[in-house]
């Protein structure tokens, strides 16, 4: 009968609860997504259909090997695996805020035996009597959500889950753009190197010839001189070459979840960057598409409902509480009915005075709101000035590398010219060695320029959002 009594008052007390949460009221601002005013065009580019940017990685690098790098790096790379376990944490974290929609349940039980004793403690002379008192209970509480407060540590532990994904989208973002950069810096630095091995067997050639006719006293030393010096100076590019690709190489490794080792590549800088094609799209399709602009449109979003959830802590929590159990002075006798007890209730506790806490509190995240709208906007600001300055810089490259490819060609014709008059009797030796020392430097720059077209492509891929799906 008691518990049945129980029972039906408790039902009554949640339908009550459950109309009284219906009608319930929200504070703080809100939430609407931020606006910003971006160009119709990027500087300096007319609208192109369509945005390299929805295309998968995989059709935008189009080399097999640098595929199976990026591949093991998003499988293997540990960085990332680190911030999926964060994203799985910030995942609990929303379940966490969600608990206060529910009642909690809980239980209790105690139990001692003993002479004059009470819960396992002495207490005064009882006659001796041995007795084995105990007590089991259920209870229940929930604290009704009037003011929003659960729902906006809701709504912010949503946006913190979904801002720690959009972190880890633009971590593989970065990763992809890191990779296939070093990828085609280590071929630039592969063609270098084969100019540096090409310029040594000149200039030794040079030098060998230069000695022959100092000793038959034809040349003087200043040509000798002048050859050694070259000779000299190519020869160290070798080994500072390989330094680089070597380090470039450990890095690429340690990306790729690997232990420090050679880096397979194929093709050259040239076929690469002629055979790939760039379509930017709209600006507006950037805020839409850059994981770190979604990142912190996400945490700005978090950062408005902290404000919510600071002046809810203005009004007092109200909780249902209830409770239902048995108790005996000796469990003997712990099932006869008139030990059982029930009850309900219901606690308000707010606050009166605590210092100025709450109204600072509130301050408090109305100015981290502002601090996550600055730098929302500077993200986006950052993102249209980046991907104006690749597409202006590839628009360059093209003049830049047809200039520098006609230097070289004169520089060969030079050469060659240099070469055939010396064959002719008409000039001497020195004049071929001029012409080399022109015509290699300007090939290592060809291949300098060639690369940074080439890593146009990488770089404006992800800064236009591209990348991040898997």
């Amino acid at each position: 009968m008691i518990m049945a009594t129980m029972k039906k008052t408790m039902a009554i007390t949640l339908l009550g609860a459950v109309a009284l949460g219906a009608a319930s009221c929200s504070f703080g601002p809100i939430w609407r997504k931020p606006q910003m005013a971006v160009p119709e065009v990027f500087r300096g580019k007319s609208f192109h259909e369509g945005n390299m940017a929805d295309l998968p990685w995989q059709v935008v690098l189009k080399d097999a090997k640098l595929t199976t790098l990026l591949t093991d790096v998003f499988n293997a790379n540990r960085s990332i695996v680190a911030l999926q376990h964060n994203v799985q944490a910030a995942r609990q974290y929303v379940t966490i805020a969600r608990a206060p929609f529910f009642p909690w349940l809980g239980y209790s039980a105690s139990s001692s035996k003993g002479m004059n004793q009470q819960g396992g403690a002495a207490i005064a002379q009882t006659g001796g009597i041995t007795t084995n008192p105990g007590a089991a209970a259920l209870s229940a509480s929930w604290e009704l959500d009037l003011w929003g407060k659960t729902r906006k540590g809701v709504e912010s532990a949503m946006a913190s889950a979904q801002a720690a994904q959009e972190e880890l989208n633009n971590l593989r973002v970065s990763l992809l753009r890191q990779v296939a950069c070093g990828y085609l810096q280590l071929m630039m630095l592969d063609e270098q190197l084969r100019i540096a091995h090409a310029s040594v067997e000149s200039y030794r050639e040079s030098l060998h010839l230069f000695q022959n006719q100092l000793e038959a006293g034809i040349a003087d030393k200043l040509q000798t001189a002048s050859a050694q010096a070259a000779l000299s100076a190519a020869e160290a590019e070798i080994p500072a070459l390989q330094m680089q690709i070597a380090e470039l190489e450990n890095t690429l490794s340690a990306l790729a979840g690997r232990m420090p080792g050679h880096i397979a590549r194929s093709g050259n800088l040239q076929a690469y960057a002629e055979a790939s094609r760039v379509a930017a799209g709209i600006p507006a399709d950037v805020l839409a598409r850059r994981p770190d602009i979604r990142a912190k449109e996400q945490q700005l979003r978090a950062a408005n409902a902290e404000i919510g959830l600071s002046i809810a802590n203005y009004f007092p929590s109200i909780s249902l509480t209830g409770a239902g159990g048995y108790a005996s002075a000796d469990l003997r006798h712990a099932i006869i009915p008139h030990r059982t007890g029930w009850g309900i209730g219901v606690s308000l506790t707010g606050p009166l005075f605590q210092g100025g806490q709450l109204r600072a509190n509130t301050r408090a995240k109305r100015e981290a709101f502002l601090a996550a709208k600055a730098e929302y906007e500077q993200t986006v600001f950052n993102a249209m000035s980046e991907i104006s300055t690749t597409l202006t810089t590839r628009e360059k490259l093209v003049k830049v590398m047809e200039n520098q490819e006609q230097a070289v060609q004169a520089y060969s014709e030079s050469v060659r010219l240099s070469m055939a008059r010396y064959k002719e009797g008409a000039a001497a030796y020195y004049e071929v060695l001029q012409a080399q020392l022109l015509l290699f430097p300007a090939q290592k720059q060809l291949a300098s320029y060639r690369y940074q077209y080439a890593a146009c492509v990488p770089t404006l891929y992800t800064q236009l959002g591209g990348g991040w799906r898997q």
